[in-house]
């Protein structure tokens, strides 16, 4: 059996340009799985931003599954509860089609298919439910996890990650004790593997670029069953783009010293581009009329494309250019831009600038 693990695509009804991202990114997850001749689909939670967008976007959704040849899985995640008013309507009290399978049961439910048996577990609060009353040993030779939340010690990846929020913490321990060999897991939106004890662990990250700062492709993970081996790879969405922080060195003019076409280089129509400005500068005008330029010839031709507020990264000096002990550097500096690493360079004209100027001002 081949399955196509996804989640976190948050598909959204909040602006038309949001409606018309996510629900791209969910076609070409169909489009995918039919293409690469995929049993099932598993999706993990999150797969719609609130409530009343699944409400709003269900009919667009099984749009798309019907295309589909094969089965799809539905775990909901801790982001189709928001804005939910009352707690009687389940989620799979909607019609789904007979193609959709919702797995909102609580604490567990485990059900088999194709002679694989299937743990779902929806995100809750709390897990107390699931060890008080765990689920039997395993009667197959495979068992599969389907979970939404964060597996303590898996969230962590370095100072600049955030974790995500409102998810629960499933505990390796409690994980250990479920007769999983591999756990299909949502919520964290970088992409990861690990294991617990016997049972491999993988997150396929966000399907789509949610929010500023998910650097890196979006994508998800066949899963390959045969027999008791099981076998990943992923997999990444080109409609998804890419999160993409393009830092701008500016001369001592103000004038980026790249063109446009150099900075956009192998980017995506789809991608979320961010703009940063870096450097010692006589003035800011250059870099205004570069911005200028930008946004009318290019804003229309990506996704998002934006410019970093933050400008602590350049320093206006009146008449820099003019420093004769600057000049000197930067011809020398020039001489050598063919027969040094380019991001070197870089670092390195700005610190010689950097380091003249100090020395100036201590003397």
């Amino acid at each position: 059996m081949k399955l196509l693990q996804v989640s976190d695509l948050h598909l959204s009804n909040s602006s038309k340009d949001e409606r018309t991202y996510s629900l791209a990114v969910l076609k070409e997850i169909f489009n995918t799985a039919e293409q690469t001749k995929c049993d099932r689909i598993l999706f993990c939670g999150d797969l719609f931003n609130t409530f009343p967008d699944l409400e709003g976007l269900r009919s667009d959704f099984l749009k798309e599954v019907s295309s589909y040849s094969g089965l799809v899985y539905f775990l909901p995640g801790n982001h189709e509860i928001l804005e939910k008013k009352g707690s009687s309507n389940r989620y799979a009290d909607y019609d789904w089609s007979t193609k959709v399978k919702v797995l909102d049961e609580t604490p567990y439910f485990l059900f088999e298919d194709s002679g694989i048996e299937f743990l779902s577990i929806p995100h809750q609060e709390n897990y107390s439910g699931l060890l008080l009353s765990p689920p039997p040993p395993k009667q197959t030779k495979v068992r599969i996890g389907l979970a939404h939340g964060t597996v303590s010690g898996m969230s962590f990846t370095g100072l600049h990650e955030e974790e995500e929020e409102g998810g629960s913490y499933l505990d390796p321990h409690l994980i250990q004790n479920l007769g999983l060999d591999y756990l299909a897991i949502g919520h964290l939106h970088r992409a990861r593997k690990g294991t617990v004890g016997n049972c491999s662990v993988g997150y396929a990250g966000s399907s789509r670029v949610w929010r500023k700062g998910e650097s890196g492709p979006r994508g998800g993970i066949f899963i390959h069953i045969d027999g008791s081996k099981i076998q990943t790879e992923s997999v990444y969405w080109k409609e998804a783009g890419e999160y993409r922080e393009i830092l701008v060195t500016l001369d001592t003019e103000g004038k980026p010293e790249e063109s446009i076409e150099t900075y956009l280089k192998g980017t995506n129509p789809a991608d979320w581009i961010v703009f940063r400005f870096a450097g010692y500068v006589d003035s800011m005008t250059e870099k205004q009329n570069f911005q200028e330029s930008v946004l009318r010839e290019w804003k229309s031709k990506y996704r998002i494309l934006e410019f970093d507020p933050d400008e602590s990264q350049i320093t206006v000096i009146k008449h820099l250019s003019e420093n004769e002990f600057v000049k000197q550097f930067l011809d020398k500096m020039n001489e050598r831009k063919d027969k040094m690493d380019s991001t070197l360079w870089k670092h390195t004209r700005v610190t010689g600038i950097r380091l003249i100027l100090e020395g100036k001002k201590n003397r």
